[in-house]
């Protein structure tokens, strides 16, 4: 049984509405589809082009990393690689993937159709929501009127009008909202229309933080929610019926502030921070998107310039900090874990940092390879598998479960310039130890020094762990106690005692997909100072990095 002190740290930050629909959500029935008795008229969206990754090939679906053929009929329960395999196979995303005939999407969604009184999570709000807008996209392309088919689709939207995740909240929720908003346009519902224009602008106004940010803080979520808006963006423009020209200008800026911030936060290679619940290869790229953006965007938004930021910057609310030089760019989260009622993709990771040097990957995070509730997804979630300092083998938040959260670190900054970044948290305060962590900048050296100060005037066991952990391309070697890796060079300090070793690990290349690299634990007492320099010639080999 779960701890209750546990328990409670969790729950007590959950909201009323989550609370009453948590309770509401356990005594539902298993969702089923009710059917109009009357067919309904459908009319044509706009949409963008089929861009989504290629999942189906001749029978096989292929889904994180894991591929599946299903010989005779298609199992749209199949559970034999877990929950999210599942899910994706329920999205319909394959519909959209560059080749997809008509005859061949047709025929998936026949067989989908005939095996409705069997469906069972392909009916959960989320999956539903994401199909809704598969099946638009799809139908509207190849201009495909099929009664047998809209009334399928109607069933499935009424249902998601009456089963919006409230209890979950987050990127879920706002995921229901937009697809209800292309189902209310795509059979003219007006109160589907005015119920998904309220949810959106609602979830829109609190999950959008001030400086552009998705308040989960997963950069992967950030570009898969930033593209199902620009979808929406794109028929909410496009369709004449509804008149409401106030929604479409606010989806716009909103659009606008995400794509800002994304830029701020993409390294000059293409890639994004791979922090929290992030995972390669999902969601479009930042380059993707600002194509997508460009041709779709009001200039009267003042969306003018999306190229790739290029000087250092400072995402305020988000807590993520970008200290760019000529050689190399650093990445730090300083920011709270998500928000208090949803932080379900959130990891352990407070202070943690990543370094690109020479546009490749250097020092990284371990990322996510599964959602299911395993020892691999603890780790992946805990402190010790980033790029921070554990202190009594504890975790700086308390994560559990796959996507539950407990006590929560804290951050306070205490000095943020140019080239010295200083902030505490007290994530550790039950073992009494605050951290500190300074970074101070230079054109061609980063010095970061760790210290574990005193909660209150009892003695503590100031005894903490730092690692850092290295790309796999990166060889990691100790001379004369100074760690070499690849294009820089490592030396420790302290006071104190301290040592450190090399070890081994397996980071995260995708779902269920893992590659080994070198990790440096360090060990010490107190205060630590860890400088990195980088060398004047780059001795690693010519190895090609994926954007």
């Amino acid at each position: 049984m779960t701890n209750p002190g546990l328990l409670w740290r969790t729950v007590r930050h959950l909201t009323l509405r989550q609370m009453v629909y948590q309770v509401l959500n356990r005594l539902r029935r298993r969702a089923r589809l009710l059917f109009p008795e009357v067919e309904p008229e459908s009319y044509f969206l706009t949409m963008p082009n089929a861009d989504k990754p290629v999942s189906w090939q001749n029978g096989t679906f292929t889904f994180l990393n894991q591929s599946q053929l299903f010989p005779e009929q298609i199992d749209w329960n199949f559970s034999g690689n877990g929950k999210l395999w599942t899910y994706h196979l329920n999205y319909f995303d394959f519909l959209n993937q560059p080749g997809m005939t008509a005859e061949a999407g047709l025929a998936l969604v026949q067989d989908f159709m005939n095996q409705t009184d069997t469906l069972r999570d392909g009916l959960e709000s989320y999956p539903t929501s994401l199909r809704i807008i598969n099946w638009v996209q799809f139908l509207s392309r190849n201009q495909i009127n099929a009664a047998t088919i809209n009334r399928h689709l109607f069933a499935q939207v009424h249902l998601l009008s009456r089963r919006l995740e409230y209890h979950l909240s987050g990127n879920h929720l706002l995921e229901n909202g937009l697809s209800l908003l292309i189902g209310a346009l795509y059979f003219r519902h007006e109160r589907w229309f005015r119920l998904a224009a309220s949810l959106v602008c609602t979830e829109l106004t609190a999950q959008v933080l001030a400086d552009g940010a998705h308040y989960e803080r997963s950069p992967m979520y950030h570009q898969l929610l930033l593209d199902r808006l620009l979808t929406v963006l794109l028929a909410l423009q496009r369709d004449t019926w509804h008149k409401e020209n106030t929604l479409a200008a606010f989806l716009d800026q909103k659009a606008s502030h995400m794509l800002h911030w994304l830029n701020a936060i993409t390294f000059r290679n293409g890639d994004v921070p791979m922090v929290n619940d992030s995972v390669a290869g999902v969601a479009p790229t930042t380059r993707q998107l600002r194509e997508k953006a460009e041709r779709m965007l009001q200039p009267s938004t003042g969306f003018v310039d999306i190229r790739p930021e290029t000087k250092s910057t400072r995402r305020a609310e988000s807590g993520y900090r970008f200290f760019r030089q000529e050689r190399y760019e650093l990445m730090i989260n300083i920011g709270s874990i998500g928000p208090d009622h949803q932080p379900g993709h959130a990891h352990a990771d407070t202070f943690s940092f990543l370094l690109n040097v020479d546009n490749l990957p250097v020092i990284v995070d371990n990322s996510a390879s599964t959602y299911q509730m395993s020892q691999r997804r603890a780790w992946e979630r805990s402190t010790a598998a980033h790029n921070t300092v554990e202190v009594n083998s504890s975790n700086s938040s308390e994560v559990w479960a796959g996507f539950r959260v407990g006590r929560r670190a804290r951050v306070k900054v205490q000095q943020d310039t140019e080239s010295r970044l200083m902030a505490s948290h007290d994530g550790y305060q039950c073992d009494n130890v605050i951290h500190e962590r300074t970074w101070s900048v230079e054109e061609t050296k980063i010095c970061i020094t760790d210290r574990l100060l005193e909660h209150t005037d009892s003695k503590a066991n100031r005894v903490g762990i730092a690692r850092l952990y290295f790309h796999p391309a990166i060889q990691v070697a100790d001379v004369d106690n100074v760690v070499m890796a690849g294009p820089i060079k490592i030396t420790f300090s302290s006071v104190t005692n301290f040592n450190f070793h090399v070890t081994r690990y397996d980071m995260a290349d995708g779902f269920n997909r893992l590659q080994t690299g070198q990790c440096v634990e360090v060990v010490f007492d107190n205060q630590l100072e860890t400088t990195i320099y980088l060398l004047d010639e780059n001795p690693l080999p010519n190895v090609l990095f994926r954007a």
